[in-house]
């Protein structure tokens, strides 16, 4: 049997991939920070309680009331990522696609354990949590979503792994932004939103250290 011959013009060469030193740190820190983002999300629990509400993982039978309260077009115009309107299929992908990505840990809030709305935290790699919400227009004015972002701020502190977070809502969403300042978050500044529907409508940033007694 003839030899080949490893330098043979017709076999494919072996390509060494050099990463430089920057790369290697860039790469590194990017492995880190989403590794640190995961532990955090996986240190919340599985179940909030709170004097009248629990939240809780969303499922396929809150798919019928999850679609009924978020085809609303008064809550989709200051959300940036809620569709209109708001399907039954649009339901499903939001409990077996959305709510299961490493980077999103949505809560259903229920009340008598009907599902009502939808607070949590998305993970962006190298940045704070962010908070989002949304309520059923049926409840709005009941106190009830400042109690659900109480119960979810206080389960985060207590895991000691969310030292910041970080919040953001419409300059025109007065109810949303008087939610955040009552749960203790302060304003950063304002501007466009590069996710945001209408860039004509400037955004406010808000941010919440850990309480220094925790």
């Amino acid at each position: 049997m003839a030899k080949v011959d490893d330098d043979d013009a017709s076999l494919p060469k072996r390509r060494t991939q050099l990463i430089g030193p920057a790369a290697q740190a860039k790469a590194l820190a990017e492995a880190t920070a989403k590794l640190a983002a995961r532990r955090q999300r996986d240190a919340l629990p599985h179940r909030i309680e709170t004097p009248r509400l629990t939240l809780r993982a969303p499922i396929r039978g809150d798919v019928a009331d999850l679609v009924k309260l978020a085809d609303n077009k008064r809550i989709y115009e200051v959300l940036a990522r809620l569709p209109n309107p708001y399907t039954r299929a649009d339901g499903i992908a939001f409990v077996e696609i959305f709510a299961q990505r490493p980077d999103e840990r949505p809560y259903a809030i229920t009340l008598k354990d009907q599902f009502i709305g939808v607070v949590g935290f998305s993970y962006h790699a190298g940045q704070p949590p962010e908070v989002g919400y949304w309520l059923g227009e049926p409840y709005w004015g009941k106190g009830i979503m400042s109690e659900a972002l109480k119960g979810l701020l206080e389960a985060a502190f207590a895991t000691g792994l969310y030292p910041r977070l970080v919040a953001r809502a419409l300059k025109t969403n007065t109810g949303s932004l008087n939610v955040l300042e009552k749960a203790g978050f302060k304003r950063t500044g304002e501007g466009p939103d590069p996710i945001a529907r209408t860039a004509d409508v400037p955004v406010v940033f808000l941010e919440r250290e850990q309480p220094k007694w925790m």
